[in-house]
């Protein structure tokens, strides 16, 4: 993502996809497993595209979840 995009805080799945590599199977499969949250990592929004925040998937590929998506011991 270059320098430009950082100021915007949800992108569209296939923006997403097109910078990172990822693929949008992957990302439904990690909603579905619930490895990602819906308001977190990914939204859908009021026009029915799903939209990913990309600071944090960067945590979540970084492994720092946030203390309030981690569970109970």
């Amino acid at each position: 993502m270059s320098a430009n995009d950082k100021h915007y805080r949800w992108i569209r799945l296939a923006k997403h996809c097109e910078v990172t590599g990822d693929t949008p199977d992957a990302v439904h499969a990690r909603r579905r497993k619930r490895q990602w949250t819906d308001g977190v990592q990914c939204k859908l929004g009021p026009d029915g595209n799903l939209y990913i925040n990309p600071e944090e998937y960067n945590r979540w590929v970084e492994g720092q979840q946030q203390p309030s998506n981690a569970l109970a011991a």
